[in-house]
């Protein structure tokens, strides 16, 4: 366990297609912190030197630990009102809860947090909706859409809302009906920006998952050992995809001139190549900046884990981040006021 919880702390410089088991170590951390704090008790109460061992693997992950949790009583910015940018990101399972006879009104949390830009991920709409009509239900008179799975009954992809004239924008195509990323120049106030959506690579380790759990009420162990081997190979697989999306996503960033604002859901942790590449050394997570509290934004694996992002460059100050806890999806929007630097007085 100490091995495997230390090399989870390379797991943000070190490419999965190089050595991968630090990229593994990175996803499931929560579980690894948690059997070294058991073993760290247990040693404890024994009276063992092995009690180190946890101990310096507790510690060695204090960038985890800042990742997921950010002290309550941080002290606000004060900041002047409408010199304030409102981001949010969304992940909203491809608006499931339709089905789910949940009101749609996402139009109400755009109006209720007076949010100016909206960046979503698996969005799903029917392909012969007016793009009027669609952006009233938002709330929002400006949208560009990136829709790379096409069917005769619906369109899917990621899009970007803003209440500010959206003046070009270009898609990030990774070669993936589920996954893809792209970008938005937003004119705001004489100024533009470049507003990224990101949806990274999904795990796609659930059929497998159920299979595991079809084989265990069977107490088939050569079905669960197989299936617990495909799982592995499946995640390896993912964080190497996951890895080189996020390079290409950064040459575009890295190419920009514009103030830049990343957001979306990365389906990978604070502790892990793909966050860690496309943050580089300029952009700044909007929750270790301005969060409070325990993050999350992923509802499924009891809440353990936070995917979803947003982060700026230098040329914005971080005013506000929440993440206000819904049942819609199975990811909760992530909502921050941001300013740029040269509005404030």
């Amino acid at each position: 366990m100490a091995f495997i919880g230390i090399s989870g702390v390379f797991a943000p410089y070190t490419n999965p297609n190089s050595w991968w088991i630090p990229a593994l170590a990175g996803l499931f951390m929560p579980g690894i912190i948690f059997a070294n704090l058991y073993l760290f008790i247990f040693w404890a109460i024994c009276k063992k030197w092995w009690v180190l061992l946890p101990l310096i693997t507790i510690i060695c992950n204090y960038n985890y630990f800042t990742g997921i949790f950010q002290s309550p009583w941080k002290e606000d910015i004060p900041y002047i009102k409408d010199n304030e940018i409102t981001i949010a990101s969304y992940n909203v399972e491809g608006f499931f809860w339709i089905a789910r006879n949940v009101k749609y009104n996402i139009k109400k949390i755009v109006e209720d947090n007076q949010i100016d830009i909206l960046c979503i991920q698996e969005h799903c709409e029917e392909p012969q909706q007016d793009s009027i009509a669609i952006k009233k239900r938002f709330g929002l008179p400006y949208r560009c859409v990136f829709f790379n799975r096409q069917e005769a009954w619906a369109n899917f992809g990621i899009t970007i809302y803003s209440r500010y004239p959206i003046i070009r924008y270009g898609e990030i195509d990774f070669n993936s009906k589920q996954n893809n990323s792209m970008w938005a120049d937003i004119l705001i106030k004489g100024d533009t920006i470049r507003v990224f959506n990101n949806h990274l690579q999904t795990t796609n380790v659930s059929p497998n998952s159920k299979k595991y759990e079809k084989y265990k009420s069977v107490k088939d162990w050569k079905g669960q050992a197989r299936t617990l081997v495909t799982i592995v190979e499946q995640l390896k697989e993912n964080f190497n995809i996951r890895a080189n999306q996020s390079i290409q996503v950064r040459q575009i960033i890295d190419t920009t001139r514009y103030p830049v604002i990343v957001c979306g859901d990365f389906n990978d942790t604070p502790v892990s190549f793909a966050y860690n590449h496309i943050a580089g050394k300029n952009i700044t997570d909007g929750f270790r900046d301005r969060g409070k509290g325990y993050g999350h934004s992923f509802n499924g694996i009891k809440g353990l884990l936070r995917i979803d992002f947003i982060g700026y460059d230098e040329s914005f100050i971080g005013l506000e981040y929440q993440s206000p806890r819904l049942s819609w999806s199975d990811h909760n929007p992530i909502i921050m006021k941001i300013e740029l630097k040269k509005h404030r007085i």
